[in-house]
């Protein structure tokens, strides 16, 4: 093997793997320092599963470079609080769960509760009564019977009664319970919260006799089958946006996995800290199952396709700074002669790099020319 450098690891395995086949003999003399030329013989190109090709035509994208998270949508996610000040008694759930819609997450005890409950059995009762008197008074007023005041009283305590009862209705109808079973004297002692939405407990901060009201989240939800993209770009990108692009996005943490979506919309305002845009996009319903709310991804916007003239990314080297790639120059029955060749590069895409000086490379060394560089 000729180059300008030695290569006592690769010679060292060259060894090993032709010790047993005598017909194979190692150039090891001609690795002088200073040579332009690397030459390997047809037997050890062979064995170290090397591979030639040419640049090729493809396809390259466009695109946009974004980061942001996979997150739920708006009505996928769900913070549960109590409507009434109260102590929590039973916790039914824990985080992780999948739960229904309607399913009995957590129960409350609550004198407010009660009270109201109370207030409004009391409230129906009364109405009743009040309604008669009121039309009783309606019709001797028609007949000149009764003074106008007393009617006027009558009207007034009757839709007193019938807003407050509505009123108190529509509170405990929103706490889940069944009011006209409240209208029959029957009173519930305990607040049961349903889950609203169909998911799973993304949070649980409530605890066993925590003292609850309206304000204080108790857990959360997230349903997983309407996750979509948030993702930012940079202002200056905005000129290359538009909806229905495509996004490929993934894990730093697992860059091979790749998912796809669409751009389905995007803010027209700057953010003033981050001079970004706030890109929404969906997921392809294949790729849910595989993600989570809160995930952060990396993301690339497709917004157009060019020609390239591209190499495999094995093919390219580095030595000293320079980039370059291996050409072979001649071979004969004894010796595979490769030179170094300078190029220069531009993007990288799905394993291959686009030269930008592609003029003369033909049987380029394209897979094992790593080892002869750096071996």
């Amino acid at each position: 093997m000729k180059t300008t450098h030695t290569f006592p690891l690769f010679l060292l395995a060259l060894s090993l793997l032709f010790a047993c086949n005598p017909g194979v003999q190692l150039p090891a003399e001609d690795n002088q320092a200073g040579s332009e030329k690397i030459s390997i013989t047809p037997a050890q190109f062979e064995a170290a599963g090397m591979q030639k090709g040419n640049p090729e035509k493809r396809t390259f994208s466009q695109t946009i470079q974004a980061r942001g998270e996979v997150i739920a949508s708006p009505a996928g996610q769900a913070k549960i609080s109590s409507l009434f000040e109260g102590k929590v008694k039973l916790i039914k759930v824990k985080t992780g769960d999948q739960v229904r819609k309607g399913q009995l997450l957590c129960t409350i005890e609550s004198g407010e509760f009660l009270r109201l409950q109370q207030e409004y059995a009391e409230t129906r009762s009364a109405l009743k009564p009040a309604k008669a008197e009121y039309e009783r008074q309606k019709a001797l007023l028609d007949d000149n019977v009764a003074s106008r005041k007393t009617y006027l009283q009558a009207e007034a305590d009757y839709k007193t009664l019938l807003a407050r009862s509505e009123s108190l209705q529509s509170i405990l109808s929103m706490a889940g319970l069944n009011t006209l079973n409240t209208a029959e004297g029957q009173i519930v002692q305990e607040l049961s919260i349903y889950a609203p939405i169909n998911g799973y407990i993304s949070g649980v901060t409530a605890v066993s006799g925590l003292h609850t009201r309206s304000d204080l989240v108790l857990m959360e939800m997230v349903d997983l089958n309407s996750l979509q993209l948030k993702i930012s770009v940079y202002e200056k990108d905005l000129i290359s946006l538009k909806t229905d692009q495509d996004i490929i996005f993934y894990s730093p943490n697992q860059t091979r996995q790749k998912y796809k979506g669409k751009v389905t919309s995007y803010s027209r305002a700057v953010d003033p800290e981050s001079r970004t845009i706030t890109v929404m996009g969906n997921i392809l319903p294949e790729h849910q199952p595989s993600l989570i709310h809160g995930l952060f991804v990396e993301a690339e916007i497709i917004t157009g396709k060019r020609p390239v003239t591209a190499l495999p990314d094995e093919a390219i080297l580095t030595e000293a700074g320079n980039t370059m790639v291996l050409v072979q120059t001649s071979e004969n029955e004894k010796e595979m002669v490769f030179l170094r060749k300078m190029v220069k590069t531009g993007e990288s895409m799905q394993g291959f790099t686009e030269i930008l000086n592609p003029e003369g490379l033909e049987n380029v060394l394209i897979k094992g020319g790593y080892n002869l560089l750096n071996e």
